[in-house]
This record gives C-alpha cells, sequence and structure tokens, in this order.
C-alpha cells in the first residue's frame, strides 16, 4: 500500500509540473530582445500611423543606430501616432512619437538596460 501511494504521488506530481508554461510577458520571437516590462506597451503586427509618420521615424532611428530597423507595428493618434520598431540581429525595440503628417519623431528605447 505505500508503494502504491508513491506511486500515486509521483505521478500527481509529475503531472502538475508538466503544466507549468514559462511566461516571458509577450510574444516576442526567439533571439529577440524584450520590451521592458516596466515601461509603456510595445505593440507589434498592428499597423495604424500614416506612411508620413512610420517614414519619419525610420529615417530618425536609421540616422542614429548602426543596423537594420525594422518597422513591427504603429498605432494612430490625432494627439501623436506611436510607430513600433526593431533594430539589429537583437530586435532591439524601440519607439517612435510623431506628428501623423511626419513631424517631430522622438525617438524613445523600450528594452531594459543591459538586457541581453
Amino acid at each position: 500500500m505505500p508503494g502504491l501511494f508513491r506511486l500515486s504521488a509521483a505521478v500527481m506530481a509529475l503531472a502538475a509540473l508538466s503544466a507549468c508554461v514559462e511566461d516571458t510577458g509577450g510574444s516576442t520571437a526567439p533571439g529577440m530582445m524584450p520590451a521592458s516590462p516596466n515601461g509603456p506597451p510595445f505593440i507589434e503586427g498592428t499597423f495604424g500611423a500614416s506612411q508620413a509618420a512610420t517614414n519619419a521615424c525610420q529615417t530618425a532611428l536609421q540616422s542614429q543606430v548602426n543596423g537594420g530597423v525594422m518597422v513591427v507595428g504603429s498605432e494612430f493618434s490625432q494627439a501623436n501616432s506611436a510607430v513600433y520598431m526593431r533594430v539589429g540581429s537583437n530586435g532591439a525595440p524601440w519607439r517612435c512619437l510623431v506628428g501623423d503628417d511626419g513631424s517631430n519623431p522622438e525617438l524613445m528605447f523600450m528594452g531594459s538596460e543591459g538586457a541581453a
């Protein structure tokens, strides 16, 4: 009887562990630097900003970094649109607030300092 109890306890423990899933805080692709959990949301896959806003942000970021700049999402707002970009092979996350006409792009790094 004690052997049956140990066996059932081991099976239950194994079942509980198999249900564990690591939560990385988002849908970041493998090898991509995650956005800081303490910062504003980082939007990927949704595009709402104008082409002028997107182009202004991409150009502004390209002039300040080494590595390819890829636009991964954007949001439209009457006050300012937000354009989300990833830079380089590690996909460092950046956000740009910009007028929808492309005026006054303001860049902000969205990753955690010191993150690999």
